[in-house]
Parts: structure tokens; sequence; C-alpha cells
């Protein structure tokens, strides 16, 4: 929901860095023959102080006093269910599950808030609800104001959590129990709430755009190019430009084309609604192919084409012109530039206006397709984007062997990378079954994993299919070029490496660097080290070795993969 995503990116940005934040934390517990279930929208567990419980109403709320009820504008003004009455339920059965997993709860200071972050309202007041629970509009700059006064001052018998305090409860709310140990899950979470979208490389890269028509933004993967692309394209559709966001990739022009229309929707603005794939639209977001493919000359082409490779990347480009899109774009966003050839890029600029503006963001080091391009020679100023604001250092550092990636990581270390070995012909099912033991001892949700393979590709030329499966947080089961520009918090990266092709040395580290970047906290690596010392890549294989033993004799079938420095 979009009020409860607002709130959390509020709270990692204004909290103090030692608050975990834990959005939509779901709880069971039984007692007495009876089981009760709640989810919280948002719990805030803070070492200083105790545990703050939020529920998130979304819309114009108001309260009827006169009928003690709560109504939200855009349901007609019906009558909705009390938050309050909520919160305060979801309050104690968070305090009955931490008792079912022997968490001391009678010095904790437990706290409950309502937040109504798309919308301002004056409190009720006591003993409806008073301003100290009361998290309206204003918290979009002023949340820890707000945090402190709900938590108040610890009253008499309340003490601090402390850092194994509050470690315990992520454990217990987010990870499987293990004797007061954070879990892998926590380590997750913890992460995933450290993570920032925007920095101040970021905002001097939107000055440049302000002042500059031509702009080609380099930086390594999970620096922001996309998250920057996505708001240049709302800072320009929102003032009534014709724009278009486009990108080689089919899963993540989805993305794109939802992500966009998420942005313009949360700032109010009504283009939002005219965010399509249609070519002649407004707000056009698609990739090159689909873009180009509306052509009259591309109608009746079997699908797939003869000849795919020539029709990709030397027929279609050539049959994408002002015509198809129904004349010029105000402004051009090109997503994943080092992805498109020189004859694309010749395409795309000759949909510019004349004196419209256009914005490229690539990483060269993710160029799986050898494309090339010679992109500055189209863009007047280059920006380089330095910070690493996606992935975690220890995800950063394993990259690094495989291209420059940024290590100035905003969101902190993250868990160890971990590596499990397999033989070569067993890689791509051992990726799985490691990938299906973390969803069953860990709790890691399908919407947080992806399982990616360097060229295995099971869903082959279902790309919209797997677009729509990603969008809905379905699993998530593909090759590192059919991802790419798109993210989990968890990746299991299964090395399907011939052996016998140490040829294609280079073209393995760029899509080994491509594939680990996906990975926002927790990145799980199988692989075959005779097969990848085979082909030269000697540091992983001797990581790789450093892993616990193969499958085939059951002793790793046990446990998880665990952790290898380095």
């Amino acid at each position: 929901m979009p009020a409860e995503r607002s709130l959390w990116r509020w709270a990692v940005a204004q909290l103090d860095a030692h608050v975990l934040v834990l959005p939509q934390v779901a709880m069971t517990v039984g007692g007495g023959g009876r089981i009760e279930e709640a989810e919280a929208d948002l719990v805030l567990i803070d070492p200083a102080h105790g545990v703050t419980v939020v529920e998130v109403k979304g819309g114009t709320m108001s309260y009827d006093a006169t009928r003690a009820i709560w109504r939200r504008r855009e349901a007609g003004s019906r009558e909705i269910r009390d938050p309050v009455a909520q919160a305060r339920r979801t309050r104690s059965v968070l305090r009955r599950a931490l008792e079912a997993a022997e968490v001391p709860t009678s010095t904790l200071a437990l706290r409950w808030a309502v937040a109504t972050p798309e919308c301002r309202l004056e409190a009720p007041g006591e003993p409806v609800l008073g301003e100290a629970q009361l998290w309206d509009a204003v918290v979009a700059d002023q949340l820890e104001l707000h945090y402190r006064r709900t938590c108040g001052a610890l009253t008499s018998g309340e003490q601090p959590l402390g850092e194994a305090g509050a470690e315990r409860i992520a454990a217990v709310l987010r990870g499987r129990d293990r004797a007061g140990r954070p879990t892998l899950t926590a380590a997750v979470d913890e992460h995933e709430a450290r993570i920032r979208v925007h920095t101040e490389s970021h905002r001097n890269v939107l000055r440049h755009f302000a002042a500059h028509p031509h702009v080609l933004v380099r930086g390594s993967a999970g620096t922001g190019k996309t998250v920057l692309a996505i708001e240049a394209a709302a800072q320009y559709a929102s003032l009534g430009q014709r724009v278009l966001l486009v990108c080689w990739n089919v899963v993540l022009s989805h993305w794109l084309r939802a992500a966009l229309r998420d942005e313009l929707a949360a700032i109010g603005s009504p283009v939002a609604e005219q965010v399509t794939c249609d070519p002649t639209g407004q707000v056009v977001v698609t990739h090159v192919a689909e873009l180009a493919g509306r052509a009259p000359a591309a109608a009746g082409t079997p699908d797939p084409p003869a000849d795919p490779a020539r029709w990709y990347h030397e027929t279609l480009p050539g049959l994408l012109t002002p015509a198809v899109t129904a004349g010029e774009f105000d402004v051009v966003v090109l997503d994943e530039a080092q992805d498109l050839s020189e004859l694309w890029v010749l395409a795309v600029a000759g949909l510019v206006a004349r004196e419209g503006r256009w914005y490229a963001f690539a990483d060269g080091q993710q160029d799986l397709f050898d494309a090339d391009a010679a992109l500055p020679e189209f863009l007047e100023v280059e920006h380089e984007l330095t910070e690493n604001f996606r992935n975690s250092r220890a995800i950063a550092a394993f990259a690094a062997g495989f291209g420059a990636v940024e290590l100035d990581c905003v969101a902190g270390d993250g868990p160890d990378v971990r590596v499990a070995v397999a033989p070569s012909d067993r890689v791509v099912a051992r990726t799985r079954e490691v990938a299906r033991r973390l969803q069953r001892e860990e709790r890691i949700g399908d919407d947080r994993l992806a399982v990616l393979w360097l060229f295995h590709n099971p869903r082959r030329g279902e790309n919209e299919a797997v677009a729509r499966e990603v969008l809905s947080g379905g699993p998530v089961a593909t090759n590192s070029a059919s991802f790419k520009g798109m993210e989990r918090p968890v990746v299991v990266l299964g090395l399907d490496i011939d052996p016998t092709r140490g040829d294609r040395k280079e073209e393995l580290r760029r899509a080994i660097y491509a594939a680990a970047t996906r990975a926002r906290s927790l990145l799980v690596v199988v692989g075959d080290p005779e097969a990848v010392e085979a082909v030269g890549l000697h540091d992983l294989a001797a990581r790789l070795r450093a892993g616990p033993p193969a499958a085939g004799g059951g002793a790793a079938g046990s446990v998880l993969p665990e952790p290898v420095g380095g």
C-alpha cells in the first residue's frame, strides 16, 4: 500500500539508525483452544526504549464523534474498521507472541500509534485518540518528533531494550527463533531497513537535469540509476510534457511502468492515469522491441522470428521512427542504456524533439550483449554516481571480483555471502534446493527471493508472464539477462558454467557481476569449484572450496550454506 510504503521510507530516513523498522509483521498466537491472528503495518524496535506498533490508514480519514465511527472519503465516507481498536489489538497479540517465544515483557515499553500519512487530521482526543498517538501527514518531515512523543518517558518498571533485546524481538517477529540469536531473516530485514533511496549524489544529478537537456549518467550496479530515471520521467510528465521511459529488458519495462505510475500518484499528479505502453500515448513506458514492434512493417512477423538476432538487432531499430509514436517526445529517458546497440541508440535519438531532453543511464559492466553503443556522442554532459545504496558491503565486495562496483555502501554490511557446492551437472537443481530450504527454514517469502542462473532459463520466451509474476510478488526463477535492472532482497545464484568454455571468461564475469548485484541484502552462490577453476575464475573457485561439502553425500543438505569471509 502506498501509505504504508511512504511511512516505512520516512521511518528509515528520519529515525535513529539503531531503530529497527519492520513492515507488515504477521503474528499468530494460540491459547485456550483459540487461535488469534494480527498484522502490524509497522513495528519499530528501539534499543533505547521499547517497541511501537503502528496502524497505518491511507486516504483522507475523519472521525464521526456523533456516531463514534471512522470514515474514509475515498470509500464514499462509509464506515471503516476502527484503527485505534486495530492498533490496540495488534499490540496485545504482539505481547502474547513475544511471551510465547519466552521473551520477557514485564519490563517492555510497548506503545502504539495510528498513522494517516496521506491527510492532516485533528486528534479526537482521549479516550478515543490522543495527540501523542496520532501521526498524520506532517510526519513526512517530522516523524522523529512524533515518534518520541508517542514513546514518552519510560514509566516505573519499564527498562530500555538494549541492542541484544532489540535483535531478539526482531528475530521472533521476522525470523526463526534460535536461542536469542538474530536469524538470517532478521539480518536481511535489518539491511533492507537501512536502504536509502536518495543521497546527495542523486540530488546533484537532478540539478544537472534542470541545467542540461542531454545527460548521460554512469554508475555501477546499485548506485540508483533506475530510481533517478523514474524521478526524471515523473518530474517532466507531471509538468505536462510528453515523456518516453524506455529500456531493453521486458521484465524491467513492466516494473518501470508500475513504478512511474505509483510515483506520479504519490505526488498527486493526474498524469498517473496516462502512463501506458501505447507508443502514441502521453506518458509511454515500454521496451524498445515492443515500441518498434508496433510499426506497420512489423505486422505479421512470426513469433519467434526466423532469425531472432537479425530481427531484434538490425531490422527492428530501422522500423522505429516518430511515425510509430505519433510524433516526437519532449523528454526521452533511457534506462540500462548499455544494452542498446548503435542502431537502437540512433533510433531512440530520432524520437527526441528538436528542443527536447534526453537522459540515459548506463553501466558498461552490465553490457551482456556486447552492444557497445557510443552514448557520449549523443549526450552533452556525463555524471558519475559513486555511492551504492542498494547492495550490502558483503555483496558489493563479492561483485567487485567481477567488475568495478562502488564499495561505499550507505546501507551497511548485511549478512555474509554464502556458498553451496555441487557438481556442474547438479548446479541447476541444487540452486532450487537451496532456495526452497531458505524459504522453509528462514521464512523467505516469494516476493523477497530471486532464483537466478547465469544462462539457464526455465521460462524462456515467457518474459511477459515473468514480468507479471514479478510485479505481483510471485516467485522468480530465470537467468541473469532476463532479470537485469531488477532486484530482490535475497538472490540464490547458480553458476551453470560449461568447464570446456574457457573462452567465455569475460562473458562469465559480466554475467556473474550482473546477477550478484541483483541481491540487496543476502546472496547465496551455488557452483562447482572444478568447473569454475577450468574457465579461469580461480579466486571464485577457492571461495567455493572454502564452503561446505556438496549435497551428494547428504551432509550439506542438513544445514543452510555457511557464510564465507573475504
